[in-house]
């Protein structure tokens, strides 16, 4: 039946990929990746190593990062090296420029919050890219020790929200950390084609959303459409 907004009370919002645009951060890590390894005897580019961690996405493999070491080495030391060395650059992440404008045109009409995979301190951070004041819940694995796709996170969510799963959207870029579960428990669910998630397939209904759009720029005509349509 495709996304119904006649019942929604609240949007809930992935960040990495959805929100927030990692590109960055992620090439700012894969450099200093393709570096370990070099000092090890190992070529690869920052770009041959982002190849293969969205192929690993593509897989839906658990630990993508792992997977694109092991296409280049299956030297547990050396991997070991490598994760050691460095760290993920998380100030070279940003808001997308279509965030702001998003939050400020859905805020009127919906409660707003998150649900995310990030590590502790993402009010903080949301305070510093001027976007906490839309959120009325942020549930954060690193802040709450629970990570999706585990439906605690979304249960947890939901509660603090005082909401009912059919009264709730969940809009995230991954099909397994975002829409599977969300759709599990009874939410509606937007996919968000950007990051390596955008390379995933949906393995069977569970992982099918109720509608797909190729940037939140799409997203904010969804849901304007949506809106009139059901006014």
């Amino acid at each position: 039946m495709g996304l119904r907004l006649e019942s929604v009370r609240w949007l809930f919002f992935d960040l990495g990929y959805t929100l927030l645009n990692e590109d960055a951060a992620a090439m700012g890590r894969l450099g200093q990746v393709s570096d370990s390894l070099r000092q090890r005897g190992i070529d690869a580019s920052a770009e041959e190593l982002r190849d293969a961690m969205e192929a690993a996405s593509a897989r839906f493999d658990p630990n993508p990062f792992r997977s694109l070491l092991l296409a280049f080495t299956d030297d547990e030391d050396v991997i070991g090296f490598v994760r050691s060395s460095g760290r993920y650059p998380k100030e070279l992440e940003s808001p997308y420029p279509q965030t702001q404008p998003l939050l400020e045109q859905l805020a009127g009409r919906y409660k707003l919050g998150v649900i995310a995979n990030q590590p502790a301190g993402t009010t903080e951070r949301l305070e510093r890219y001027g976007l906490l004041h839309y959120f009325d819940v942020c549930v954060s694995s690193g802040d709450v020790g629970i990570s999706k796709p585990d439906p605690a996170i979304f249960h947890l969510a939901l509660e603090q929200a005082g909401c009912a799963p059919g009264d709730a959207v969940m809009i995230g870029d991954r099909l397994d950390n975002d829409i599977r579960p969300a759709k599990e428990l009874g939410f509606q669910t937007v996919r968000v084609l950007q990051g390596a998630g955008r390379l995933q397939q949906p393995r069977d209904d569970a992982e099918t959303p109720d509608a797909t759009v190729a940037d939140l720029g799409e997203l904010a005509k969804l849901l304007d459409e949506r809106t009139d349509a059901e006014a």
